[in-house]
């Protein structure tokens, strides 16, 4: 397993791909940070700590924005045939879908988070930080675990269509649409009188207004279930299918 995470390391460094899940989430951080100064969801100064919880607020668009980049990582890895010579190569099917799905979960997570550090980072230069630092800090180490979490749920969402379609660009439709749905039901679900309370990109902003540890604890359980399910599944399918 270790050997296959070094190697898809190796790849991501040299695919352009990579550059831009990291780079336009970074520059465009960096450009709209200070647009979410004007709506103070948690009634805090007004300062980096601010922006980083109403950045982080803002997941649905943050997935959304991300999405097509882990779909066409993961789908052409199936277009281009690139994961067959691993498996051939004695390497065990379960430890090539691991590798793959761990990789494609960290530069996903990478690439969310990134966008959100940069645009608090951008304000903070300008205003402060404007928090207590060791009670902030301690706060944001909690929500960065369950949040890293709970966006590794929504795109591992990806992953389950990539073994589906083993193809790049019904992959990426798919993950798009999916997440576009999503953001779209948590937006009107609440007034069309459907559950919404569990979904992941709600427990992720119910998580940033509290600082209970019994909820963190609970939600990052309950992310890690979700998470376990849908690879699960993901792998059964993966295992079973035919590499061509």
């Amino acid at each position: 397993m270790i050997k296959m995470l070094k190697m898809e390391l190796y790849e991501f460094r040299h695919d352009f791909i990579c550059l831009f899940m990291i780079v336009i989430p970074l520059a465009y951080g960096m450009f709209s940070g200070s647009g979410y100064m004007e709506d103070n969801y948690f009634n805090l100064k007004q300062g980096g700590y601010e922006v980083l919880m109403a950045m982080l607020h803002d997941a649905p668009a943050t997935c959304l924005l991300i999405s097509a980049f882990p779909a066409l990582l993961i789908g052409k890895s199936f277009s281009n045939r690139t994961i067959v010579p691993k498996i051939t190569a004695g390497n065990s099917r379960s430890n090539v879908f691991f590798s793959k799905a761990i990789s494609i979960l960290s530069i996903s997570a990478i690439a969310t988070i990134v966008y959100s550090i940069s645009g608090a980072a951008a304000v903070t230069l300008k205003y402060g930080w404007n928090a207590p630092a060791f009670g902030s800090i301690f706060t944001l180490i909690k929500i960065m675990i369950c949040t890293i979490l709970l966006y590794s749920v929504i795109f591992s969402i990806i992953i389950f269509w990539a073994v589906i379609f083993k193809d790049t660009i019904r992959t990426i439709i798919a993950s798009v649409i999916t997440i576009f749905i999503n953001a779209i039901y948590i937006a009107y679900g609440r007034g069309w009188k459907m559950p919404i309370s569990m979904h992941p990109m709600i427990v992720l902003r119910r998580i940033l207004q509290s600082n209970s540890l019994v909820q963190f604890m609970g939600f990052s359980l309950y992310a890690a279930v979700l998470l376990s399910v849908i690879l699960i599944l993901s792998y059964t399918i993966f295992r079973r299918c035919e590499l061509k």
